[in-house]
């Protein structure tokens, strides 16, 4: 089943691409800011402690001697990058260090100096830990150029722009390492939640399920606000009506001769809707005039009662262990020909199913024409196998979103346990898979 999967999502589906990877990032998207929220957090207290720079510059200009006939504007092209070599070498930050009380090795590594072509200016710079120690070093190196350039027979030199002590630091630039670090914790957050999403693939899609599984698509149950809000009307949206009214019409043929009284609606795991599913199914059954019995058989998180919003004070457990007979333990649903048994928790639910709800069943069946049972979720407990061989038959509920290995193994024990699957409802559709706006 997992490679008729692969082989059907790689195909011509008009879901895949882009818009199949993006939706595959919306099931990730709380990891993906996590993951870029510390990436940019780490990158933050890293940045933050590492020392200020500052930069200084002082500019020197050349400019050829009044008194000497042979000096133009040649000569201060030819000649002042010399001094740009001067005031980078070794002796020279030897000099000035010894006058600022600064390392020659410190100030080799902070000096930068350059002539602008044409111009004769010479501009240096300096980056230190502290703007007074660059400002001071610069113009130490200015002062340096500018008494050698007195033994130059064709040039004069003068400091036009002292360095002066910078209020903000040039380096590191924080703001921009900080914003670089979030778009690669974002970039790295993509990367492994596809990664994540490759390794543990979800269904997205009616189409995922049906080629994960082979079994029919019997119902695509939009994701509806009115099932959320007030899920007994149900039925009356459009959407989840229409839903509902073309489930019932797709299991109607398998119903009609009676043999399938009993049907179980289950789900992979927790949280796929499976008993909003059994319930708006029973009601829409109800409405063909069958007398129709909602059972609920999830005896750890019961949620029949809370969906119908009635007390569950006489149920399936109190019937199960022996409180009160099976007319007690029903009441009348929110629509015609729909009742309901409700059940509280009880601790010792699996082994009251296993021994006296083969009774229950029975006994439901001499009064009503179908019963529909909610079960807990397939793999989460054992409750749900041990009421599957007692039903007819079994409905799937998946919701969109599911884990994939959740529902191969869900649908493989329903075949372990020997009983029909009359096929899948693909819970909480988004879109135009829907189809119920006509």
């Amino acid at each position: 089943m997992q490679r008729a999967y692969q082989d059907g999502a790689r195909g011509g589906d008009a879901e895949t691409g882009l818009p199949q990877i993006l939706d595959a990032l919306r099931w990730r998207w709380k990891a993906i800011l996590l993951f870029a929220f510390f990436f940019t957090l780490g990158a933050t207290l890293l940045v933050e402690r590492l020392p200020s720079q500052y930069d200084s510059e002082a500019v020197v200009a050349f400019s050829p001697r009044a008194d000497v006939p042979a000096a133009g504007t040649d000569s201060v092209r030819v000649l002042s990058p010399k001094y740009a070599a001067y005031v980078t070498s070794a002796p020279t930050r030897e000099l000035v260090g010894s006058r600022i009380g600064e390392s020659a090795g410190t100030l080799g590594s902070a000096i930068d100096a350059g002539v602008a072509a044409e111009t004769g200016l010479l501009r240096i710079r300096i980056r230190l830990p502290s703007p007074e120690r660059a400002a001071r070093a610069a113009n130490g190196f200015a002062t340096a150029a500018v008494d050698f350039s007195r033994s130059d027979d064709l040039l004069k030199s003068q400091i036009i722009a002292r360095a002066l002590p910078q209020s903000s630091p040039t380096a590191p630039p924080r703001r921009l390492i900080e914003a670089a670090a979030l778009l690669i914790g974002g970039i790295f957050g993509v990367a492994l939640s596809l990664l994540l999403e490759k390794g543990q693939p979800r269904v997205r899609s009616w189409r995922d399920v049906a080629n994960l599984t082979g079994q029919p698509i019997l119902g695509r149950v939009p994701a509806s606000r009115a099932l959320r809000t007030r899920a007994t009307a149900g039925l009356s949206d459009p959407a989840a009506g229409s839903a509902f009214r073309i489930l019932r019409a797709n299991l109607e043929p398998q119903l009609r001769d009676g043999t399938n009284d009993v049907i179980v609606v289950t789900s992979p795991a927790a949280s796929d809707g499976k008993t909003t599913v059994a319930a708006l199914l029973a009601e829409a059954l109800g409405r063909l005039d069958m007398k129709v019995l909602l059972i609920d058989a999830d005896l750890r998180r019961p949620g029949v009662a809370r969906f119908a919003r009635i007390r569950p004070e006489h149920g399936l457990s109190t019937l199960l262990r022996g409180e009160h007979p099976f007319g007690r333990a029903v009441q009348q649903g929110w629509s015609e020909n729909l009742a309901i048994m409700p059940t509280s928790q009880d601790p010792e639910g699996g082994d009251l199913l296993a021994r006296r709800f083969a009774d229950v069943i029975g006994e439901a069946r001499l009064h009503y024409d179908l019963i529909v049972i909610d079960t807990p979720p397939l793999l989460t407990t054992d409750d749900a196998r041990t009421v599957v061989p007692m039903a007819k038959a079994v409905l799937l509920v998946v919701s969109r979103g599911t884990l994939a290995r959740y529902v191969e193994e869900a649908v493989a024990t329903v075949d372990a346990l020997k009983r029909p699957l009359l096929g899948i409802v693909v819970n909480r559709i988004r879109g135009t898979e829907t189809l119920y706006d006509y």
